[in-house]
């Protein structure tokens, strides 16, 4: 006997899928009232049978979803239809055709989110002056934005992005907070559950995007993460964002801490006359997350001609090689990102090449394969070692990724503000700070390094002035206390 053949619809992003079948996808979500299917799957018949004594069944489905049901799909006579915006969940027992909220989830989200925050009686609680920041021990930023939140007279609470899923109601009958700042999303989910909750009870969430945004969400599928409040490190994103369908998107840089970089902190010894860049050759889980990704000869000749022809090979330069238009959905995002941080690596060994002998390096071991006759050292803690490296070096190299086009490094601001002297890359991210400043402290090219090293070098008076002057530009506008501020107007 021939099966059936499976239906095929495109979800929310246009991917195509087939509606599954079978009596274990229709979740009973409890209610009381008359029934109300939350989509009839692929087999209409097969839901009203699970319910044979009832006298009415109703239903209502995604829009998106019906315009695409084939020919000959036909509706049991018991059934009657409600629009969507008509079905006040509480009214009603709610049976959910659970592949359906995850094939169209910024449609059944927010419906089921309302009613399950109505239940759980969180939406009547007042909000506290607290922010969640979703993370662990060793997650980005953390301390720094706990500290800021604090001093600007908000408690913190710190969540790990387990919880967040599994005791999200849990969390909010002991607390409604004023916000949930996500980095890089997490904390949230692929579907948008976490974040239309959040939205039903009245808390106020943001994702600050401090990594390349389109690498971040190329694992989500649903269309939800446009909703999302967003900020990002690297303008050049925010209007491809906008165009990928973004709502509410703003520029905020990295920024530093001024209780970790300071003037009180005791230089590194035996690095005053070096060139330190501290950094590592690549990123953990990196062939993880470009599984299958790939960078040709032909590839490594065009980023090596580019860099020679005074060119950095950014995401911006690759996107366009690659003659990529669409950002999202997708991991093809990840084939363009891949060959830009290869092109990054290769940038990276091109400037610590043309640094110069005195040139030192703490990171991981995979240097010792590029640089073979270069001073590199162990790894280095941000909190306690690093400020003393920055603050006693000569020179502080600095490399920014070309994941962010016009992206800034956290180099840019700590090393200002530990006191040290810093020589960046340029990028238009720079524009932040003064042009005069900025003129003294860059470099376009690897190969112009030897003359800009030689000319700090040859000026310790100028270089002593110019450090005071970076130092105050960063303390005075550069902190996570100023981020906090900027955070809290974007929210509200």
């Amino acid at each position: 006997m021939k099966r059936p053949e499976r239906i095929s619809i495109k979800n929310e992003s246009g991917q195509p899928q087939s509606l599954p079948e079978g009596e274990r996808y229709f979740q009973d979500l409890g209610g009381t009232g008359d029934i109300l299917f939350l989509g009839l799957g692929p087999n209409p018949e097969l839901a009203a049978d699970l319910y044979p004594q009832a006298e009415k069944l109703l239903y209502a489905d995604c829009p998106e979803l019906s315009a695409q049901l084939p020919e000959g799909y036909t509706i049991p006579d018991r059934f009657k239809q409600i629009a969507p915006e008509d079905a006040d969940l509480s009214k009603f027992r709610i049976i959910l055709y659970t592949p359906g909220k995850r094939l169209f989830p910024s449609f059944w989200e927010p419906m089921i989110s309302q009613m399950t925050i109505s239940r759980a009686g969180i939406m009547h609680k007042s909000r506290s002056k607290t922010v969640w920041i979703p993370g662990g021990e060793n997650s980005l930023l953390l301390p720094e934005l706990c500290r800021a939140f604090e001093d600007e007279g908000f408690s913190y609470r710190v969540i790990e992005p387990d919880a967040m899923r599994k005791e999200l109601l849990s969390l909010l009958r002991s607390e409604l907070p004023e916000l949930v700042l996500c980095i890089n999303f997490n904390g949230l989910d692929n579907s948008g559950e976490i974040f239309f909750l959040l939205r039903e009870a009245g808390v106020k969430v943001a994702a600050w995007l401090v990594d390349n945004p389109f690498h971040v969400i190329s694992g989500i599928k649903s269309n939800y993460w446009r909703e999302v409040p967003l900020l990002v490190t690297d303008h050049w994103f925010i209007p491809a964002l906008e165009q990928h369908g973004a709502q509410k998107v703003e520029h905020l840089p990295l920024a530093t801490d001024p209780q970790i970089f300071n003037y009180d902190v005791l230089p590194y010894p035996l690095l005053e006359e070096r060139t330190v860049f501290v950094g590592r050759s690549s990123f953990p889980a990196k062939d993880n997350f470009f599984s299958g990704c790939t960078f040709s000869m032909q590839d490594e000749a065009a980023a090596v001609q580019a860099i020679g022809q005074g060119k950095k090979p950014d995401f911006e330069w690759w996107a366009k090689r690659d003659n990529l238009d669409e950002f999202w959905p997708g991991r093809g995002i990840r084939a363009t990102g891949f060959r830009t941080e290869q092109s990054g690596l290769l940038w990276r060994i091109l400037s610590l090449q043309n640094a110069g002998d005195k040139i030192t390096v703490f990171g991981d071991d995979g240097w010792n394969k590029y640089l073979p006759r270069t001073d590199i050292r162990p790894p280095v803690d941000y909190f306690t070692i690093l400020p003393s490296v920055y603050a006693g070096s000569g020179i502080s190299l600095n490399m920014t990724s070309p994941l962010l086009p016009c992206g800034l490094t956290q180099r840019n601001f700590d090393v200002w503000a530990a006191g040290g002297f810093l020589l960046s890359d340029y990028t238009a991210g720079l524009s932040i700070f003064p042009k005069e400043l900025v003129e003294h402290c860059s470099f376009k090219t690897p190969d112009e390094l030897p003359a800009k090293i030689e000319f700090i070098k040859m000026r310790p008076q100028l270089t002593l002035e110019l450090s005071k002057i970076w130092h105050k530009v960063i303390i005075e506008e550069h902190t996570y206390a100023q981020r906090i501020h900027k955070i809290l107007n974007f929210i509200n």
